[in-house]
């Protein structure tokens, strides 16, 4: 990514954090969480690790950034998919679960969010984000609360149940290679039908309970 120049300016500093933020985006598309290090992102940005470390202390502090940018890409994308709510529960499920499956690098961030990305940060920086959390989630709760007739903080209630569900269901249907290999030598049947088919199924069912 070229020679590194110490940023100087509040612009030149949001241009590093955004090229490290890429870098760390490159390396978790095509390995895991455990294989990412400070060392491996400067290397991949072509820096040295003591520069990466004058704009974050951690590589969680890295994660952390790029979860928010794309957990706020995610809820832009289904607060305009879902604009016209109340809808059929069907279709406002199919959209929900269409939406989200375009969304799949959000759930690989979010699938590690708790346990590992929230466990090394600082508390301050913790709060920044957990804020920043709620004021993105504000709109698709809106869309929750029209669908459903139910007050906003049922609503937030329901999205998050909505949101803990779909890493896990994703992972049920995107196994490694390795992993499909060692279900056929245990004699595992395959996994049957489509993240989008089951989560649409959960999220039917989440709503129409809430509306009850």
């Amino acid at each position: 990514m070229g020679d590194y120049i110490r940023a100087r300016s509040p612009e030149h500093k949001q241009e590093r954090m955004a090229a490290i933020m890429q870098a760390a985006d490159e390396l978790f598309a095509g390995r895991p969480y455990h294989q990412i290090t400070m060392g491996t992102i400067a290397e991949h940005l072509g820096w040295s690790r003591s520069n990466l470390y004058k704009y974050a202390a951690t590589q969680e502090e890295i994660f952390l950034e790029l979860h928010a940018q794309k957990n706020r890409a995610w809820l832009e994308d289904l607060s305009a998919n879902l604009e016209d709510a109340p809808l059929s529960s069907a279709e406002f499920a199919r959209i929900w679960a269409e939406t989200t499956g375009r969304h799949a690098a959000f759930l690989r961030y979010q699938g590690i969010l708790v346990s590992i990305i929230e466990s090394n940060v600082t508390l301050e920086r913790l709060t920044a984000f957990k804020r920043g959390f709620t004021d993105m989630v504000k709109p698709v709760a809106v869309v929750l609360s029209r669908q459903c007739g139910i007050e906003e903080p049922a609503a937030l209630d329901l999205y998050l149940r909505l949101l803990y569900q779909a890493p896990g269901l994703w992972d049920h249907f995107h196994f490694s290679e390795t992993t499909k290999q060692a279900m056929r030598a245990a004699g595992i049947p395959e996994t049957q039908g489509t993240f989008e088919a089951a989560y649409a199924d959960f999220v039917r069912l989440c709503i129409e309970g809430a509306a009850r």
